[in-house]
């Protein structure tokens, strides 16, 4: 990708621009004299253009865009025009690593199996399409599961700096979150967002949530549901420990921490408690930094369940009254039932409930996000699914077993949000934007894997000053 990590100029990019100025005359008496229909194909129209042209004249624009609309505003969408925020920046990085391919990266083994995960599920398509929802919905599936090679098609550099714009975007996107439990109880800060359409979301999910006796809100920022908040903000956490140095990485952890808390998402909380205490376990270190971090572990904890929001979520969650988990074991229990002749390719990518939250509620359709994969595509997509996992737990194994600890928190983390978010709820599968936000977990990932500089033997104890040492079994190039 010579062009997006260098910026030069092609004769292609002077035909575009020649072309912007010669239609722009156009489009503008077509807005002045045309009706509803007329202008706002003339607003798609100059949105694709503009796509196309940065695109190839700017593309690393649309990289930067993308990372900033998922982390602050992904379930935007375009003003007066019901697009959301995230499609077009979303395709125009499709489109940037198309016309701009970078031949000196080679393919990583996890983006091949996302490719053959894209493949199956196409194959999946054509067996089951019966009207246009089913191919707009794998059409946004796609393109948000293609992703994760786009941005891969950047420089290590160029990648790097995606990944701080995204973790910058989710800070303050996590700040306003914050603000809005703790002193906006009306929730009226989200108006001030209204002209990306936010002032929709004013009931229900958004607001607050009731847990036996107690009634608290549950921090949704502008992800609005606050598990897809949870999902949204648990690769910014990881990302932001590999990519950011010093105080800035202690008060962006800080942040984000806080916003995952405040979540309520078991998912999102549990993935990260079990990434921690999986690198306090495996990670090679000395002992007082174990016990060090035991006790900053320890000390959160209780800071956390201080809080009687957080303290009465985690205690149900472990008790009799948690409906929930009962509505999730009949889900599992009604499942071989549901599938039964479908088995081979699903139900179908455009089903009603994938989009309309109230049936699905009613539903109650598993929870579960390799399971929905099997649901929507069939079996065969479901396990390549699980394969796709397998082998970025096999990568974080390896970071969390090397001598960084970013590198064995970001592995630690990937697999508790593999183990448990992936078991315990489904966005990753059938809502676009928390796919890409997959897409970004994955993508960074691979980041991690390929700062490994060598790979010796599994770490053995030696010997060192006469006490034994456990020898870390990778070496990574981040600090």
């Amino acid at each position: 990708m010579e062009a997006v990590t260098q910026g030069k100029r092609s004769p292609t990019h002077i035909i575009a621009g020649i072309a912007v100025v010669l239609v722009c005359p156009v489009l503008a008496a077509l807005v002045v004299g045309g009706s509803l229909g007329v202008k706002l194909a003339v607003v798609g129209l100059i949105a694709m253009t503009a796509s196309v042209y940065i695109g190839v004249r700017h593309p690393l624009w649309l990289y930067w865009g993308f990372a900033v609309v998922m982390g602050a505003l992904p379930f935007g969408y375009f003003p007066g025009v019901h697009i959301p925020l995230y499609l077009p920046f979303a395709a125009g990085v499709l489109l940037a690593a198309v016309v701009h391919p970078n031949r000196d990266t080679p393919f990583h083994p996890l983006e091949k199996a996302v490719l053959i995960l894209v493949l199956v599920s196409g194959v999946s398509l054509i067996f089951t399409f019966k009207s246009l929802p089913d191919l707009t919905a794998f059409i946004r599936w796609i393109i948000a599961t293609l992703l994760m090679i786009a941005v891969l098609r950047l420089s290590r550099e160029n990648l790097a700096r995606f990944g701080r714009f995204y973790v910058y975007a989710a800070t303050v996107n996590a700040l306003f979150g914050i603000a809005q439990v703790v002193a906006d109880p009306n929730h009226r800060l989200i108006r001030v967002l209204r002209i990306f359409d936010y002032d929709r979301e004013t009931t229900g999910r958004f607001v607050a949530n009731a847990e036996g006796e107690a009634t608290f809100t549950r921090l949704g920022a502008t992800w609005v549901d606050p598990n897809v908040a949870g999902i949204g903000l648990v690769p910014a956490l990881v990302m932001g420990i590999v990519l950011l140095k010093g105080k800035l990485r202690l008060g962006v952890t800080a942040i984000l921490t806080v916003a995952i808390c405040l979540t309520l998402s078991r998912a999102a909380i549990f993935s990260v408690l079990a990434g921690g205490l999986l690198v306090l376990v495996f990670h090679t270190m000395r002992a007082r930094t174990r016990v060090l971090m035991l006790g900053s572990i320890g000390v959160a904890a209780a800071s956390a369940l201080l809080v009687p929001a957080i303290r009465t979520r985690i205690t149900n969650t472990f008790g009799g009254q948690d409906t929930g988990a009962q509505d999730r074991w009949r889900s599992l229990v009604a499942f071989p039932d549901t599938m039964s002749g479908h088995w081979m390719f699903g139900l179908g990518w455009g089903r009603k409930e994938f989009v309309d939250g109230a049936l699905a509620f009613q539903l109650n359709y598993v929870s579960n996000s390799p399971l929905i994969a099997i649901y929507r595509a069939g079996i065969i997509v479901g396990l390549v699914f699980i394969a796709v996992i397998i082998l970025g737990c096999i990568m974080s194994w390896r970071a969390l077993r090397s001598d960084s600890f970013p590198a064995a928190i970001y592995g630690g983390v990937f697999i508790g949000f593999s183990v448990i978010a992936l078991n315990l709820d489904h966005p990753v599968v059938d809502i676009p934007q928390s796919v890409a936000a997959f897409s970004i977990f994955m993508a960074f990932l691979v980041y991690v894997d390929r700062s490994r500089q060598s790979s010796d033997s599994p770490g053995n104890p030696t010997e060192v000053n006469g006490g034994l040492v456990t020898v870390p079994s990778h070496h990574y190039a981040l600090n």
